[in-house]
């Protein structure tokens, strides 16, 4: 596997591309490995059979991940730290040693943009019933056979989803056990199971959705919409298009909800010169496709400023105007603000203004 290692007196760091196979294990470069951990009184004692564990951390979430490292190979626990991660084949990482056999990781996609996750994602928990919330208040209710599910490192390592109670039964799929098609968006079939638990009466399709969400590229954190457009003796899922995903959501969601987004100012981001809305946001509210934004500050002073796609995840980046808009609304480093979108009816004259307002609520 190629390898490429870096350091500084401080923070070494070294990545790794990952290849077909890194599930199992990732080696540790031999020059990172020999010159910052090989020695050191937690590498482990080989000869009495013991593995050193290291601990992994990652922005993405504010939990440990403890991996087991047998020589410079992480083994045991590393596949539960790719699959909280939804880490794929192209991806890289980059492993910074802050001491003590403590990793900070950073992950990036094919495109080398770092990967943004929308929610802060939890350990896998063992517990169905936390498995079950996500989907079960996610059916439309305006079309009992839709529903919206979220892809979650648990449904992905049981390789299990739930479907909402209240769309398993509207559409017969309770007390029976079958096959079940699950389409994508192109109508691509994928073989799964439909299994019924009658102590419990829940729904579940077993055995075909991570290869489902994996073949399709669905990472964790990702809203799916699912159609039931077969419900015969093999019912059919289908994938629904982006489009309409949003139009369930709206439909299943508060719209004085979906246009308030509360931002933290990071170090990174006054560093970095890089302030984002989440791509959760940019397509809920449908300014995918917009390129300029007027940021409205507490004294109702406007600024335009220019929107560009950040990463493949739909995330976009605002212009350098936002630091100036930051500062008129006294809001500093490590501070958090909610703005709320309003959309503002274009005007007939060859302007090229923005049409959609940032406006300033308060500090969080």
């Amino acid at each position: 596997m190629a390898n490429a290692s870096a350091s500084s007196p401080m923070n070494p760091h070294f990545f790794q591309p990952l290849l077909p196979g890194f599930q199992s294990y990732l080696n540790i470069p031999m020059a990172f490995y020999s010159k910052h951990i090989k020695g050191t009184t937690d590498e482990g004692n080989a000869n009495a059979g013991d593995k050193a564990v290291v601990k992994l951390r990652s922005d993405a979430s504010d939990l440990t991940w403890e991996v087991k490292m047998d020589g410079r190979r992480l083994t045991q626990g590393w596949q539960e730290f790719t699959t909280s991660h939804d880490l794929r084949v192209g991806d890289i990482v980059i492993f910074r040693h802050d001491g003590d056999l403590l990793f900070h990781v950073t992950t990036f996609g094919p495109s080398c943009c770092e990967i943004q996750y929308d929610d802060v994602f939890h350990k896998s928990s063992d517990s169905d019933l936390a498995m079950n919330q996500e989907t079960r208040e996610s059916v439309s209710p305006s079309d009992k056979s839709c529903f919206v599910a979220r892809v979650t490192p648990t449904n992905l390592r049981k390789d299990s989803l739930f479907l909402p109670r209240g769309f398993s039964r509207s559409n017969g799929l309770t007390n029976r056990e079958c096959e079940i098609i699950l389409l994508n968006e192109y109508e691509k079939p994928w073989t799964a199971s439909l299994i019924y638990y009658k102590t419990t009466g829940d729904v579940y399709i077993r055995t075909g959705w991570r290869r489902f969400c994996r073949e399709n590229r669905k990472r964790v954190n990702g809203l799916l919409t699912f159609k039931l457009v077969q419900a015969g003796t093999k019912p059919v899922l289908q994938l629904c298009s982006s489009m309409h995903n949003r139009d369930c959501l709206r439909a299943s969601s508060s719209r004085s909800q979906e246009r308030f987004l509360t931002l933290t100012l990071t170090p990174y981001s006054l560093t970095k010169s890089k302030l984002c809305l989440p791509g959760k946001f940019v397509w809920l509210n449908g300014i995918e496709n917009a390129r300029k934004i007027t940021l409205v500050d507490r004294y109702g002073v406007k600024r335009t400023t220019s929107l560009r796609p950040d990463n493949n995840y739909g995330a976009m980046r605002m212009g350098k105007e936002w630091r100036e808009f930051c500062e008129a609304n006294g809001v500093k480093a490590g501070e958090s603000f909610t703005l709320e979108l309003i959309k503002e009816e274009e005007e007939e004259e060859e302007d090229t203004a923005a049409t959609h307002l940032l406006k300033f609520c308060t500090k969080a």
